[in-house]
């Protein structure tokens, strides 16, 4: 018998996670989507693939499951203003935003971000009330930074533990 609702809302508060905006263009090829996530993980290494994971009644469900290829931007601590417009419902979070563009791929992306990763989807399936998204990556850049992390329903960041 599988654990009741609250006990996985408190397992899932003590699971802290690097917070990462994914982005792609809808099936028009025209209009942005993006979202929050902190479920973003590499998931391979031959071949390079990584994974996220997506809410059934998300608004951008529908476009991701689709779409030929995904940006996952990971985000920066002084980006937090950027995490909480992308955790949003509606269209109005991408009005006035400027995204980068991906240089392998055609994916928007967040400026500033501690990482691009440029993907290609390479199979998606549902998992309970969510589907997986997994993607080839076919390119990535980074650069030096602190993460932005999501632990108890709070954005921080790491701090090293003194080393004896």
């Amino acid at each position: 018998m599988p654990i009741d609702g609250e006990i996985f809302k408190q397992l899932g508060r003590a699971a802290a996670g690097a917070v990462s905006v994914i982005s792609a263009y809808d099936r028009t090829g025209t209009n942005i989507i993006a979202l929050t996530v902190s479920s973003f993980a590499t998931l391979s290494f031959d071949p390079p693939l990584a994974m996220f994971a997506i809410q059934h009644n998300a608004d951008s469900y529908a476009s991701l499951v689709e779409s030929k290829a995904f940006g996952v931007s990971l985000l920066d601590t002084a980006q937090v203003e950027v995490a909480r417009r992308f955790s949003c419902k509606g269209r109005e979070k991408i009005e006035g935003f400027k995204f980068d563009q991906g240089i392998v791929a055609n994916v928007p992306l967040i400026p500033n971000a501690l990482a691009h990763i440029e993907c290609s989807t390479d199979q998606n399936f549902p998992s309970g009330d969510h589907a997986i998204i997994v993607g080839l990556i076919e390119g990535s850049r980074t650069r030096e930074g602190q993460p932005l992390l999501y632990f108890a329903r709070q954005y921080g960041t790491f701090k090293p533990l003194a080393t004896v």
